[in-house]
């Protein structure tokens, strides 16, 4: 009697792995398999006798990638926590008040976006002076090619967006790294420096009902950005019309990064997306390559000025490059991980930005404009 309960649980258990299987198999193709991980995921291993002690382990690892209906599980589970349980199912991201998400970071390339909100990272004096002495290097290399220099940073959305942060992480401290920074150079340099942290707040008080940031994405959007290249334009040399005269046209809903940090990407899609127009007559085109990592713009010759303009910047820069490139008659933009003298030297610009979003700023310690991103600082 006991062994046929016996076989009667092992007959049971079998057939609970492999319904799925046998199912999956069936309408598999029908069911999005894509991969969202950052990874490459692991293949079948081969058995053979040089295989035979790594072989459970490596098919370990295979079988959980591949698991039947894992994007759907992973889906419901993401679902759970963030409609029910209002926490996040993964540990980079915040979920905070009315939805809205928040990065906490991949503790990779010092980046710490909780440490930067409360101010518990500050540098050191001894970091100041290396981050001024690395800027400084590089105004006066470039001033010898005949190039100019201006260093910009972006707000982290957590500071901007503090009222949507979880209670328990109280207020952004008023004396951070961006503070320490812009303060350090502006009083000890003759840095051109731009941040538009004061110029984004200005216009969220006087226009409360248009958000300058996604709501499920680490980046400002379109308006964000726009107020950030305007600051920048501004110390280029050139005006650009004011946001709330422009025309905000509805765009196509990106794949929000957070939300698919979160599994969810394909269901949070109420976060607004507008495209703008009017702030020029004459836009660049702009050509990016297939990792997004590198943009080039072009503005009909004679209609825009004829310096040539170089950013080396991260995320936020691709957003803001339309608002900066259509001043100029030549842009070109790449990722300070890829920068290097070489590109400096092909591209020979007039005008050298250097841009970083606040949760990046330790690079800042790193960089040298002959020599870029240490490799072990890079993200």
């Amino acid at each position: 009697m006991k062994k046929s309960i016996q076989f009667i649980y092992i007959g049971m258990f079998i057939i609970l792995i492999m319904v799925p299987v046998l199912l999956f198999s069936v309408i598999g193709k029908k069911l999005d398999t894509t991969s969202y991980e950052n990874r490459t995921l692991a293949t079948m291993p081969t058995l053979s006798p040089e295989t035979i002690t790594t072989f459970p382990s490596s098919f370990e690892s295979y079988f959980n990638d591949n698991l039947p209906f894992k994007n759907q599980l992973v889906f419901l589970n993401g679902l759970f926590d963030y409609r029910v349980m209002k926490t996040s199912s993964s540990d980079s991201v915040i979920v905070g008040k009315h939805g809205w998400l928040f990065y906490k970071g991949a503790q990779v390339n010092d980046e710490d976006p909780v440490s930067d909100y409360n101010g518990s990272n500050l540098f050191t004096d001894d970091q100041l002076k290396t981050i001024a002495q690395n800027m400084v290097a590089a105004k006066e290399e470039l001033a010898s090619r005949n190039m100019d220099f201006v260093i910009m940073i972006a707000p982290n959305k957590e500071r901007v967006y503090s009222e949507y942060m979880p209670s328990i992480y109280g207020e952004p401290a008023a004396w951070g790294r961006m503070a320490q920074v812009v303060d350090y150079l502006k009083n000890n340099t003759d840095l051109k420096v731009v941040c538009p942290y004061d110029q984004i707040m200005a216009y969220r008080e006087a226009h409360p009902s248009d958000q300058l940031y996604y709501k499920y994405d680490t980046h400002w959007n379109n308006l964000g950005a726009y107020i950030g290249g305007q600051a920048l334009n501004k110390t280029l040399g050139f005006d650009m019309p004011s946001l709330d005269t422009l025309n905000q046209i509805e765009g196509s809903v990106p794949r929000y990064d957070l939300a698919t940090l979160i599994h969810l990407g394909n269901v949070l899609e109420d976060d607004p997306a507008y495209v703008l127009d009017g702030y020029t007559t004459h836009k660049a085109e702009i050509k990016k390559n297939d990792t997004a990592t590198e943009f080039r713009g072009t503005v009909q010759d004679g209609a825009a000025d004829d310096r040539k303009l170089f950013i080396i910047g991260d995320s936020f820069s691709t957003m803001m490059f339309q608002y900066v490139a259509c001043n100029f008659d030549s842009s070109y933009l790449n990722f300070y991980y890829n920068y290097n003298l070489d590109m400096l030297e092909k591209e020979k610009p007039d005008v050298v930005v250097y841009e970083t979003v606040e949760r990046y700023l330790n690079n800042m310690l790193h960089f040298s404009i002959t020599d870029g991103i240490e490799a072990d600082a890079e993200q």
